[in-house]
């Protein structure tokens, strides 16, 4: 008993798939005997289960027999009839009598997982036919209502349905009763058991005949008997069934559960009084239909089902690939049969035979031409797998074209093939983005599939097919047609030469070997497609630059390098640069052959086709947009514009620039940055802080959000004088904004009545703040400032007790008097509470030294 405690201590908390099947098979057992006593079980208690055992459970309480078999996943008994009880019944059709072992839940769990002393669960390989019955996604259901045949013979517990009509109105339901006869009212006792159904419905007619006159009889079957079968072996839940008479074998299997990972399925047997009366081999019934082995099952037959002999495996291109049983003797043509046959890419010949040495060693992987009769005859043994591989996209007799045509694809191969025959019409073949200029050949060279290129232009392939401009394409070209480098902008990126120009190079640097370096080389500058390109024997700088689409127009023809990279003799590397020269037509001047990682540079004019703009908005005559040139100022601008208008306002002009713009936007979220950080560090030192989280976030959120303006103060009217320092030289996105002429002076601010008022000569900001009526008690007297017309701000003199405001006696249209607030302000109140206060606290400080 304390080896049964240690045991249940040791698995408490793991899953019953990590449980000894003997030892819920124990505990089980155990249960059992305590519901239903001792005494019934003092006999049959299996080995390693003493009654001492069964009396420790028994005297557990019920709720710690509960939670003892909840811990380990088992269903205490019910109310339901066990084999060796005292219930007659079969039970009903369908109806599990005894179940050995684990649940049909947990048998199906644990074998189709392999949990492992890590926890990892992995999927056992599936074998052909082994899901079949499986319950789970199975339409099996009990043949109760099924039609019965005239040869199935009656049995104790069959019932016959009888109606009679004529002279007399009756329906009778008889059951066959054990000693096999049915209990006819006004017939009598009729012997039917052993009989067949239509033998027995001829027999009750004859007795009707000549006993009941003018009686006529409809005989058929109602419920069947239910008859004990037991399935034994490798199905999943083995025990006793109660199933209907009609039950055939692989549905006795279906309410198995079907069979385990090592049931075989070529060799179900069913015995009957001790013999095999039938083998059956569900792959006949799966494979060809044949259902001759499935028979009907009788009461007591067991139906049992061995272990697996030999199984093989099938993988790659077959319709079906996956685990088959064989049964001895099966060939390889058998095993493609059994798995369908070959897909359309299997490549046959070249397929894989992996089987185990009969002597233990290591497998041997062995290839075989399944197209071969002798190998297609070779018997398979335990644990072979065949692999059939692909044949791939690679065709035997092909050629393909691909890139900016209206059909891209493989065609097939003939002698004397052209690329004229697959690009034959320019309108028909080709889109309307092709380049005519540059295309490529990709062929393959040799056995080891490298590769070589060859360049053509289609404008000699469709105005001379047939001549030398047309190249003969051999077994395997492959033809590349790219968009013009005029029209890439528009083009898919599929036809671009960066996109089927990316396999090539990289199948060039793959092949480099000792000796033998990658033939690209590189071209950038002032070529419409610069980049990377397959270099052939004798290229020049000039098929580079027609590679790359050709010059621009921007290109500086006096102005190209080529830059090489040279060993010495002690095979260090040297860089050298070497000049070249164009002619009027823009070809390179001499012949210059290109090695591998050259690099041709092809510089731009400088300047070239600048389009710096600036914007004139406002009081000039002809506003808009304006290309500037290098070193242009505002005043060049102005002049090209036409001048200024008769209602323009240059002391008010506003000028903008997005350099500007953008450093007011990185200051203020720099600033919203350090708002953070500051606010930070004061609550890490737990400094008092008056602003909370929510006010700081809200700040620095409106501050990373921030769009600067970008204004510049300029001086326009000096500008337009011809003052150099105030005609600045204008960039690029440059805005300037002459308003119309403004004859009026704002005052905004801590005023009684803010507003804008008309400009009269000789007023003071005194003045205009009179006009106003004058400040309020919240405003700072000693800061207010002037903000001119062109956005520069004028401070006014201030002095301890006022402001004065001599150095803006001379104001002008268009100016703004700004009263800012006074952000010390405090009320009267509170002001006098405090100066009485110290009054107070200064008095008692003199008395204090007066009593020393």
């Amino acid at each position: 008993m304390k080896q049964f405690e240690t045991e249940m201590s040791l698995k408490k908390g793991k899953s019953v798939l990590s449980i000894k099947p003997s030892l819920i098979f124990r505990f089980c057992v155990c249960v059992l005997a305590l519901i239903i006593g001792p005494s019934a079980w003092a006999q049959a208690l299996p080995p390693g289960v003493t009654p001492q055992m069964a009396q420790q459970l028994q005297s557990m309480s019920p709720a710690q027999q509960k939670d003892l078999a909840e811990q380990y996943g088992i269903t205490l008994p019910g109310s339901t009839p066990l084999s060796g009880s005292t219930s007659d019944s079969l039970g009903d059709v369908g109806e599990q009598l005894e179940q050995m072992g684990m649940t049909e839940e947990q048998y199906i769990e644990a074998e189709l997982q392999d949990i492992g002393e890590d926890g990892a669960v992995t999927q056992v390989l599936e074998r052909y036919g082994v899901s079949l019955f499986n319950r789970e996604v199975s339409t099996f259901a009990p043949t109760d209502d099924a039609l019965v045949p005239d040869e199935y013979r009656l049995g104790v517990g069959d019932q016959l349905v009888v109606q009679l009509f004529g002279k007399e109105n009756a329906t009778y339901t008889l059951s066959v009763g054990r000693d096999g006869n049915i209990s006819f009212p006004k017939l009598g006792a009729i012997t039917v058991s052993g009989l067949t159904f239509e033998d027995a419905r001829r027999l009750i007619d004859t007795r009707i005949e000549q006993q009941l006159i003018g009686v006529e009889a409809v005989v058929t079957l109602g419920r069947l008997r239910a008859i004990g079968v037991f399935m034994a072996g490798e199905v999943r839940v083995p025990g006793a069934y109660s199933v209907s008479a009609l039950t055939t074998v692989t549905q006795a299997l279906f309410q198995a559960g079907g069979v385990t990972d090592i049931g075989t399925l070529r060799d179900v047997q069913v015995r009957r009084a001790g013999e095999v009366v039938t083998r059956f081999d569900v792959y006949d019934l799966m494979m060809r239909g044949d259902p001759s082995g499935d028979i009907r099952l009788q009461s007591g037959d067991v139906v049992f089902v061995p272990t697996v002999s030999s199984v093989v495996e099938i993988r790659g291109e077959v319709r079906r690939a996956m685990a088959y049983e064989l049964v001895g003797g099966e060939t390889v043509a058998d095993l493609v049969d059994m798995a369908g046959g070959f897909t359309k890419e299997a490549f046959g010949e070249l397929a894989v035979l992996v089987r185990t040495s009969l002597e233990g060693g290591l497998p041997t992987a062995e290839s075989v031409n399944l197209l071969e009769p002798r190998v297609s005859s070779l018997s398979l043994r335990d644990g072979d797998i065949l692999q059939v591989p692909s044949t791939g996209d690679t065709l035997a007799n092909g050629v393909s074209i691909n890139g900016a045509v209206y059909r891209p694809g493989v065609f097939g191969w003939r002698e004397g093939l052209r690329v004229s025959d697959l690009v034959g019409n320019a309108e028909r073949d080709l889109l309307p983005i092709a380049d005519f200029i540059y295309s490529l050949i990709v062929r393959v060279k040799n056995d080891l599939l490298d590769i070589e290129v060859l360049q053509f232009s289609l404008i000699d392939s469709l105005l001379s097919p047939g001549s030398d401009g047309d190249p003969l394409l051999n077994v395997d070209d492959q033809v590349l047609i790219f968009s013009a480098p005029d029209l890439e902008d528009v083009a898919p990126d599929a036809y671009s030469r960066q996109t089927l120009l990316a396999p090539v190079l990289q199948k060039l640097r793959l092949q480099a070997r000792e000796g033998e370096p990658t033939l690209a080389a590189n071209i950038v500058g002032a070529v419409k497609t610069p980049g990377q390109y397959p270099i052939l024997k004798n290229y020049d700088v000039n098929d580079l630059i027609q590679a790359a689409g050709g010059l621009l127009e921007s290109a500086d023809l006096t102005n190209a390098e080529l830059r090489r990279l040279e060993s010495d003799q002690t095979g260090a590397l040297d860089v050298r640069y070497q000049r070249l020269s164009f002619d009027a037509d823009g070809r390179i001047v001499g012949d210059m052959p290109l090695q591998s990682r050259d690099i041709v540079t092809v510089r731009q004019i400088p300047d070239w086709n600048r389009e710096d703009a600036i914007e004139l908005r406002g009081e000039v005559v002809f506003p808009g947009n304006y290309v500037i040139s290098p070193g242009e100022s505002i005043s060049d601008v102005i002049e090209r514009a036409g001048g200024l208008t008769r209602f323009a306002f240059p002391e008010g002009a506003i000028f903008t620039r997005q350099v500007v713009a953008r450093r007011e936007s990185e200051r203020a979220q720099a600033f919203a940055a350090d708002i953070r950080q500051t606010y930070a560090s004061r609550l890490l030192t737990e400094e008092t802080t008056s602003t909370g989280l929510n006010e700081i976030l809200l700040i620095t959120e409106q501050l990373e959000t921030f769009e600067g303006q970008g204004r510049l103060l300029i001086d326009l009217p000096a500008a337009l004088s011809g003052l150099g320092e105030a005609d600045y030289e204008v960039e690029d996105g440059d805005v300037l904004i002459i308003p119309r002429a403004s004859d009026t002076v704002a005052v905004v601010g801590e005023v009684r009545q803010p507003g804008t008022h008309v400009f009269q000569a000789g007023l003071t900001v005194s003045d205009y703040i009179s006009l106003s009526a004058g400040t309020t008690k919240r405003a700072d007297d000693g800061a207010i400032y002037v903000v001119r017309a062109n956005g520069s701000v004028t401070q006014l003199e201030s002095s301890w007790w006022r402001f004065t405001d001599n150095g803006v006696q001379a104001l002008r249209p268009g100016d703004s008097i700004v009263i800012p607030v006074d952000s010390q302000h405090k009320e009267s109140l509170a002001q006098w509470r405090e100066v009485t206060q110290i009054i107070y606290q200064g008095m008692v400080s003199v008395a204090a030294l007066a009593n020393l």
